[in-house]
């Protein structure tokens, strides 16, 4: 009896765990994009009025959708790419954005939310230097039940400098955190940092169960 309740007080904080740390979605993104949208309004209704569509998918994903510990990874993938056209358009000609997604599977789950701070680290920390214009890679395949999800992004030390949480950020700590606890044996994260390049490979092995 004493050895099932440590069991299940294990099994409540690890559960707690992962709760707070898929919570701890940055919001910031948020606010940008809510502030670009007021923007847009007295300049481009119809930009303005896309952009707030897309906004309102992102927005009832995370709602109504992230609330079991899988969902299909096509759901989760419809959402980033949903983030990924949010930014693209908030930064325009600022930023050269390529983004490849090939998800044959629509059987396969994932732990929800589990790569959105990729996507919010790589659009928060790309270099934007006058008389550079930054890009952003991302790529996203599926093939046998394993997901393999790239982003590259060059960033300057100016304004990493200037981010507190520098390159990596409060984000990444947390994916690695979930990955620990939801992945232990089932992932491969690596994070590289050369040149003013910042590169991100996950190779993560997926579930077709609605449960971890």
């Amino acid at each position: 009896r004493i050895e099932r309740d440590h069991i299940l007080l294990q099994q409540a904080h690890l559960e707690n765990q992962l709760k707070l740390l898929q919570d701890q979605i940055n919001p910031h993104v948020v606010f940008n994009i809510l502030n670009h949208i007021h923007i847009l309004m007295k300049t481009d209704t119809q930009l303005a009025d896309f952009l707030l569509m897309k906004f309102s998918d992102i927005l009832r994903y995370q709602l109504y959708h992230c609330k079991q510990p899988l969902v299909p990874l096509y759901k989760e993938i419809e959402y980033l790419q949903n983030l990924v056209e949010v930014e693209k358009l908030r930064w325009g000609n600022e930023l050269g954005v390529k983004a490849s997604w090939e998800i044959d599977n629509r059987k396969t789950f994932i732990a929800p939310l589990l790569l959105v701070p990729f996507i919010e680290n790589t659009f928060k920390y790309v270099c934007r230097l006058p008389g550079h214009k930054g890009y952003v890679k991302i790529s996203c395949k599926e093939k046998d039940n394993n997901l393999y999800f790239y982003v590259e992004n060059p960033y300057s030390d100016m304004a990493t400098h200037k981010k507190k949480d520098g390159a990596g950020g409060i984000g990444l700590q947390n994916v690695k955190k979930r990955l620990k606890l939801q992945y232990p044996d089932s992932h491969d994260l690596k994070i590289e940092s050369d040149h003013h390049i910042f590169k991100i490979t996950l190779i993560l092995t997926l579930s077709d169960h609605h449960e971890l």
